[in-house]
């Protein structure tokens, strides 16, 4: 789980299992080939909580990582 008062920086890139995403706008889940993390942050969104419906695996990315990428 991942609580609103705690920092997300990148993103975490779910390859199994299913989260919901909690945010003031309401509640969306995730599963495989989606994207958590700092997509929240971009659209204004804070106090984003993540929890996992099922044993989940992901692959975080980091902030530096996406941007090296962003730019080329």
């Amino acid at each position: 789980m991942v609580d609103p008062d705690e920092p997300m920086e990148g993103l975490l890139l779910v390859l199994q299992g299913v989260l919901t995403v909690e945010s003031p706008s309401g509640e969306d889940e995730r599963g495989p080939g989606n994207v958590i993390g700092q997509w929240e942050r971009l659209d204004g969104s804070d106090g984003v909580r993540v929890v996992a419906q099922s044993d989940v695996r992901l692959v975080a990315v980091d902030r530096a990582a996406w941007e090296a990428a962003q730019t080329g």
